[in-house]
């Protein structure tokens, strides 16, 4: 039932807590409280003296907990400081003027990944070290590996939390439409998923048409990527699904050296991406693209 104190004035535990009806503020100081999980607290924590924030997010493979980080690292910033638009350079050394908890069901993985991304932004701590700081206190914290990846994707992007300027990064929009496979239909249908490098000239190479060259994409809709390597990486192999079924019909190795070029979501492939199963079937579409130009030939 422990509270975890782990920088200042942040706290990490699990809810079982505040089920358990703990006086977290006459005992830690705690004021501010983040939810990490779906289900409801006790109200009592959710109204004053208590300032509560939800963050309704499951603890899975398909959950995509980078777009809540700018909410959560401006509620802990006025948590900690009184000031939401508290910025990194100043927060490290800047006193905590109240304490907060960050929560979740069990407190391993959704929590720590919270609390995991204010401390690389804010402290500027590395990810590893940033769990680091809270393994030595809680030493089940674990985020999931959907968890981990994503915050080795906020790293590489420096901490980069706008959820406006991060739609416009194209190793956050392939990460958002693997994430959202199960989801597929909906999420192709979103004009925010394309890309427009149409009218882009500071490029550096174009992939064209091999028939009607027309310019199919640009290195500014180039995403980086690493060839998968040994028999356990599961994108080394092409698998093959039945129709609206999870069985697998056939699953063929891939080529030892990449010769793929991988690329956001464009606008041009809208339509053909946007077609629901059946009429990908009714259509005769074979998952292969049609250029835009031969299209409006047709």
């Amino acid at each position: 039932m422990s509270v975890y104190r782990i920088l200042g004035g942040i706290y990490i535990s699990s809810v079982e807590p505040l089920y358990k009806g703990l006086d977290i503020r006459n005992d830690h100081g705690i004021e501010y409280i983040i939810s990490v999980q779906k289900q409801s607290i006790p109200e009592f924590y959710t109204k004053d003296p208590y300032r509560h924030l939800q963050i309704s997010v499951d603890d899975d493979e398909k959950s995509n907990i980078i777009a809540f980080f700018e909410q959560t690292n401006r509620f802990i910033c006025f948590a900690l400081y009184g000031n939401s638009d508290q910025t990194p350079d100043t927060a490290k050394a800047a006193k905590h003027k109240s304490n907060i908890l960050i929560h979740c069901n069990a407190g391993c993985s959704r929590s720590p990944t919270i609390l995991a991304a204010f401390l690389m932004k804010y402290y500027q701590m590395s990810l590893k070290v940033a769990l680091y700081a809270m393994k030595r206190v809680k030493s089940d914290v674990c985020p999931n590996d959907t968890f981990l990846h994503q915050l080795k994707l906020y790293e590489e992007l420096g901490c980069q939390d706008s959820t406006k300027i991060l739609e416009g990064i194209p190793t956050y929009k392939q990460m958002v439409l693997e994430l959202g496979c199960d989801n597929h239909e909906a999420l192709v249908k979103s004009d925010d998923l394309y890309g427009d490098d149409s009218t882009n000239i500071n490029v550096s190479s174009v992939l064209r048409c091999r028939r009607c060259r027309g310019m199919l994409a640009n290195s500014t809709s180039f995403i980086p990527h690493e060839p998968p390597s040994g028999d356990k990486d599961k994108q080394a192999f092409f698998v093959k699904n039945a129709f609206k079924s999870k069985r697998v019909r056939n699953i063929q190795r891939g080529a030892n050296e990449c010769t793929h070029y991988f690329v956001e979501p464009l606008k041009w492939m809208q339509p053909e991406l946007s077609l629901s199963e059946l009429e990908a079937v009714e259509n005769g579409w074979s998952q292969q693209f049609t250029c835009r130009k031969l299209r409006l030939m047709k």
